[in-house]
This record gives structure tokens, sequence and C-alpha cells, in this order.
């Protein structure tokens, strides 16, 4: 019973890896480097790439979409990652929208095709961490055939977090109109009525001399 339910485990796993046409194992995640049993070939050199990625930049912060997009011939398959540019950190960051043609890969956090139909011109939305992550670029890899794929595209724009934008996107609920009053409103009125005070005060000491 314990062999069963370790092989039904395992099979989720894999069909949770293989969402439709996207054929990319887990262990791809790192490498971005299409399945040896499905791509009967190796990755051809990237600067031969007919394919081209790019990003709206130059900045990030939460709650606001960066359009991603891989313009070129058509092709069948992707996978798209955004990453730190700094090596040592591996981990893809934030999240992706999906659409009709495409599919969150939760374990690779990435998003990839839905199904192996032809594709041109990708246009995709990354959301942003709720952290700064430092300067973050976008990496993907591009299949056209089983036989043909390029690893390792790059997009030349990079985005750096934006605390400004981040700070003012949280919103706050105001206090209905005249239940608060201010300190600085206090002060002023405290000011107003010592005034009036000293004021009848004096026009009172001045009547009886």
């Amino acid at each position: 019973m314990e062999n069963i339910l370790a092989v039904l485990l395992t099979c989720l796993a894999v069909a949770r890896a293989y969402p439709m046409g996207a054929l990319i194992p887990v262990g791809v995640c790192i490498t971005m480097t299409p399945n040896s049993a499905s791509h009967n070939a190796t990755t051809q050199a990237i600067n031969t790439t007919p394919y081209t990625l790019t990003a709206v930049g130059p900045m990030y912060w939460y709650g606001q979409g960066v359009t991603v997009s891989i313009t070129g011939p058509a092709f069948k398959g992707f996978m798209i990652q955004a990453r730190s540019t700094n090596a040592s950190v591996t981990t893809s960051l934030g999240s992706w929208t999906t659409t009709a043609d495409t599919v969150a890969h939760t374990d690779c956090n990435a998003l990839v095709h839905y199904n192996n139909s032809e594709k041109t011109n990708l246009t995709v939305t990354w959301m942003p961490p709720s952290m700064d992550k430092g300067t973050v670029q976008f990496m993907a890899t591009v299949v056209q055939s089983k036989q043909m794929f390029w690893v390792g595209h790059v997009a030349t724009q990079t985005l750096v977090y934006n605390a400004t934008s981040a700070t003012s996107a949280v919103t706050t609920t105001a206090a209905p109109a005249g239940t608060t009053v201010s300190s600085g409103n206090v002060c002023f009125m405290s000011s107003i009525l010592m005034f009036a005070v000293l004021l009848i005060c004096g026009m009172q000491m001045t009547s009886v001399v």
C-alpha cells in the first residue's frame, strides 16, 4: 500500500511539472534547459538566436506590473524567469500573471507555455515582490522546435527597486470629515481662544480704570 501511494505521489508531481504542452520538469529551474527526453538536440548558441527578450523599466515596485515580451519568428515553447543580478541568488523572484497561452510553473516560479501551438510576439506581465530584491533581470528559454531551442536570453533592460513609488502605493483610509482635529488645528484654536480671553480682560480693566 505504501509503495502504491509513493508511486501515485510521484505521478502527481510529474503531472504538475508537465502542464499541457509545457514539458518542463522541476530539475531545469536553474539551468532553464529543456527536457532532454523530449528535445533530442543540444541548445543553440545564444548569439544565433532570432528572438529578443525585452522588459519595460527601469524600475519596479510592489503592486505595479512589468511588461515582458518575446519577439521574433513563430515558436512553440518558452520559459521566463525574473532573477537577481547577484549570481549567488539562484531563486527566481516575483510572480506572473497568466493568460490563455501561459501557465505559472510553481516549482520554478516561472512562466511557461500552456501548449505547444505556434506563438509570436508574446507579451506577459511580471508582478514584483513586496520587498526590495536588488537589481532584477529577466531570463528566457525559447523553443522553436524539438531540435531547435535557445537557452540564456537575457533582457538588456534591468530593473531597480523604487522605494518612493512602493511607499506611495500603500493606501490609507481617511477619517470622515469633521471627526478628527489635528494637533495643529488644536494649537491654532487654543491661540485664538487665549487671545480672545486676554482681549476681553483688557477691555474690562480699561472700563474699571
